[in-house]
This record gives C-alpha cells, structure tokens and sequence, in this order.
C-alpha cells in the first residue's frame, strides 16, 4: 500500500471513529453487559421474587384452564406462550396479548405458582433494568434507533476493516509493542494491540450487527427486487420457521391434550429440554401447539415441533440446520449472544466488549493529541469535542451505575420505565456538563476524566454493598437466584475495578506530559 493511499485511510478511519464514538461506546457498554441479561433480572427481583417451589408441579392444562376462567380475548393468529418452571425459574410464565373491540393490542404477563397453579402477584415487567439496558445496545431508546445503530455498526464494520489494512504490514513484527514513555506512544499501541487481538470478536460483531439492525431494510429491498414484495415467500425460501396461522372453528377443546403433547414429546426426545410452548387457537379444537426444545451447548440449539391440540397428533418438525440460510442466521444470532458457551463464554465475551470500549476511547485521544498540536484547529470546537468524548465514555459508565443503583434502591411501586431511562440519560447530561466546564484546558480535562472514572468506581460498588449490608443483617436469597445474584454483583465489582484502576494509571499521567497537558515544555526536553 503506498503512502498516499495509507494517508487518505489513516483519516477516513479516524473520522468516522470520531463521528460514531459516541453511539459505539453506548452500544458497547450496554451490550457488554447485556451477556447477563437474564441474570441481571433475576437480580433486579432477588427481594420480591417468590419462593422455590416444593412439591409436584401441576400440569399446563390447569395454568390454561386458570387463563381461559379470566375470559381474555386473545386472537386465534396470536400465540399463549408458556414458559415452563425450571431449576432458574420456579413458576409458570405466561405471556399474550388480547384484543379489545377497537383493534388495539394489550401486552399481558402472567406468573403462576408451579405447584397451586394460583396466579402470583409477581410481575417481570416491574424489573425494567435489563430490558432498558438491553434497549439501549439496541435502539438508544430512540425513534428509529435500530437504524442508526444499523448505520453506526456498518460505519464500525469499515473502520474494523480499514484499521486492519492499516496495521496489516507490521501486526505481527509490532504486535508487542507497548511503549509507555509519552502518552501519545501508549494510546497508539494500546490501540492497536487491542484491535488486532479482539479482531474476531468486533469483526462478528460489526457483522451480525449490520446483519441484525439493518435485516428489514435487505429483507425489503431482496424481496422486491426477487419476489416482487412477497416478503412471505421471501422468508419461506430462506428456509425461516413458518408460525402456524389458526382461525377459532368455535368448538372447545379440552386442554389436557396439551399434557399429553408434552409427555408425548419428553419421551421421544429425553435428551432435549422443553423451554416453552406456544399455543395458537388455545382451547379450540382447530388450535395448534408448538413446542421448542432446546440443545445445550449447540449453535442451532431449537427444535419446533407442531401438534394439533384436537387430537395431540403430530404435524412438522423443524430445525434451522434443515436450510443454509436460516442455518447461518441462527448460527451468527448464537454467536453474536454467546448462548453456547455459558458463563465463562459470557465473561470472556463481556471482557472483550470492554476492551473495546477502551479501543474507542484511546483511538479519540489519539486523535485529541494531535489535533492539540495543530496551531490552526479552532480551540472551541477541540473542546467539545473533548467534552462529548469524556460524557459519552466515563460518562456512559456512571449512567450505567446510576441506572443499577436506581433499580436497586428505589421503591417497587414507582414505574421504571419512565425513571431508569431519564436516570440514565440525566447521569449522561450532568457528566457533559462537567466536561464542557473543564474542556478548555489539558490539564483540568485530564483531570476530569480521573475524577469522572473515581465517581464511576464508586457507584459501581454500591449495590454490591448493599446486598452484603442486607445479607449480614439476615435476608436470605433464594437458591435458584443465588447464582446470578452473586455474578452480577462480581461483574459490577469487575467494572468498578476497571474504572479505578484506569482512573489511577491517568491520575499518575498527570505529573507527565500529555494531551491535555497546558504546561511549557523545555526547549531542550
């Protein structure tokens, strides 16, 4: 590659890491920590989940039976979905949506005792810490928000792409190298180091995130380029699972037929586990069952199986590995969520992602530097962007810890979705408000980063103390939440250790020369 063209490259890649740093450190952190989303709710509802079940657990046919005595009006074409209680989970959840006379849909989420069958007071939907973090990697919470992090994650595909054509003549003769004597020296090495060893984990990632976010826009335009807009036949070629479409014949059906589909299924398939059914046309005799099993440790983990719920006999088996095409979304899907390899995968998974929270970071500060030394940059537009890369980095981290203390600490009765979200985004304002107020000089900017990464360590901490505080005066956890309670306080601990111990190593910079450093340098240095 010659000169010019590794020039016009080294800016483009930097450009465009400036334009989208800000949405990829969101993105980053939340999706880091959304690895542990599922633990992450049963830690939010550790003091209001109810108890372990002990006893025999009732059959599905009383959870339906206890629905239908609620007369809920629930289309034929939408599902019942019921998730079945497991060592994780000790009760029946149930989830649908019903329609009211003027069309519109209403979300339900029920629970029920796994050996009563009595409705519970417990509702998942109260513990929005996960599902908003969740969002967040996702959307941003914004109108439109899986779009533009559609968009973002393509700009992140090219910049991987890019830094890898810009390193790929010295990656293996300068791959140790981490010089430590000027800070300009440590941001660069550190940031290629990490990028070319979290190389296969942000190439997956930058891909299945395009594939995820932007699949409505090259699912649109496939299909009416191919299938003049038959988005159906679209789906049905690509080998995708094809949801039973059930119209109610109006003539009820007992629902013990649905324990007979289970028990029918569990002894055909002993070494698969039933995750959850989904029943279309519940209660009438043209209903139709669909059971998921489930293989641990695969990467095409789900089995769909049909029944008809008149007569439990069966109708299709589907698998993704049956078609190349849904084959290889589910594979990418399982890769990009690391749903095969348990929890040591999630926390090589959630460290990588931190990794490059900090390839984002240094590669800004790379940039700051040497626009430092650039006599004609306009010093007011430096500083802002000093102050968005200082909010949208540390920052993030202390809206993430609010966020956490908020779910925490906060009375059940107020309504998290409205507060976790502007808790979030207020942590966020006030951190760019610090920024902005000491952008204008190196040396106070720098500093601002080590207080910021200090207040970050700390409310980190928080919660971890809080359940030990609780433990010590007598709350026991229950067994089957003890696990991910545990987990998700050692990964806010993990966090709180990166942020203080980055903290430290800048606040031991500030006797040195650095980016922001406004102090004369000797001539004759």
């Amino acid at each position: 590659m010659n000169k010019e063209t590794l020039k016009n490259l080294t800016h483009a890649h930097a450009w465009l890491g400036l334009i989208i740093s800000g949405v990829l450190m969101i993105v980053f952190v939340c999706g880091s920590i959304s690895f542990f989303r599922h633990n992450i709710t049963q830690w939010d509802s550790q003091y209001h989940a109810p108890a372990a079940a002990s006893g025999e657990v009732v059959p599905v046919s009383t959870i339906l039976d206890n629905i239908a005595a609620q007369n809920f009006a629930i289309p034929a074409h939408h599902n019942l979905l019921i998730a079945l209680p497991s060592a994780k989970q000790p009760y029946y959840y149930t989830a649908f949506e019903t329609e009211t006379a003027d069309g519109h849909h209403v979300d339900h989420q029920l629970n029920f005792d796994a050996v009563t069958g009595q409705q519970l007071p417990f509702d998942l939907d109260t513990f929005y810490l996960s599902d908003m973090l969740y969002n967040l990697h996702i959307s941003l919470l914004l109108p439109y928000g899986t779009e533009i992090v559609g968009v973002i994650t393509l700009l992140f595909f090219v910049m991987v792409m890019s830094g890898l054509c810009m390193v790929l003549k010295k990656m293996i003769s300068h791959f140790y190298q981490y010089r430590t004597n000027r800070n300009k020296d440590t941001y660069l090495d550190g940031h290629t180091l990490i990028g070319v060893s979290s190389l296969p984990f942000t190439f997956v990632f930058a891909l299945t995130g395009v594939m995820f976010n932007l699949s409505i826009v090259l699912q649109a335009g496939f299909g009416f380029a191919v299938f003049k807009g038959d988005i159906p036949a679209l789906i049905q070629t690509a080998g995708f699972f094809q949801f039973p479409q059930v119209e109610y014949s109006g003539n009820a059906v007992n629902n013990s037929q649905v324990d007979v589909i289970l028990k029918k299924t569990q002894t055909q398939y002993p070494n698969q586990a039933i995750k959850i059914i989904n029943i279309y046309g519940a209660g009438d005799e043209s209903g139709e069952v669909e059971v998921r099993l489930h293989e641990q440790n695969s990467l095409v983990p789900t089995t769909y199986l049909t029944y008809k719920l008149k007569d439990a006999s069966f109708i299709d088996e589907y698998n993704s590995k049956q078609a190349p095409t849904a084959a290889t979304y589910t594979v990418l899907s399982n890769l990009h969520f690391g749903e095969f390899g348990g929890i040591t995968l999630k926390f090589v998974y959630f460290i990588l992602g931190f990794s490059c929270c900090y390839l984002i970071l240094s590669g800004n500060l790379i940039w700051l530097e040497k626009r430092e030394n650039n006599r004609q940059q306009s010093k007011r537009g430096l500083a802002f962007v000093k102050a968005m890369t200082l909010a949208l980095s540390t920052g993030t981290l202390i809206a993430v810890a609010c966020s956490f203390i908020g779910a925490r600490l906060t009375p059940i009765s107020w309504d998290r979705t409205e507060l976790l979200p502007t808790l979030f985004f207020c942590a966020i304002g006030v951190s760019l408000l610090h920024a902005i107020f000491n952008s204008m000089q190196r040396q106070r900017v720098r500093l601002a980063m080590v207080q910021q990464l200090f207040v970050a360590a700390l409310l980190f901490t928080i919660c971890p103390i809080y359940d030990l505080i609780n433990t010590i005066f007598g709350h026991t956890t229950h067994s089957y939440q003890l696990l991910d309670v545990v987990l998700v306080n050692a990964m806010l601990l993990v966090v709180a250790g990166f942020c203080f111990t980055l903290a430290q190593y800048k606040r031991r910079g500030l006797v040195k020369n650095s980016a922001f450093d406004d102090t004369p340098k000797p001539i004759l240095e």
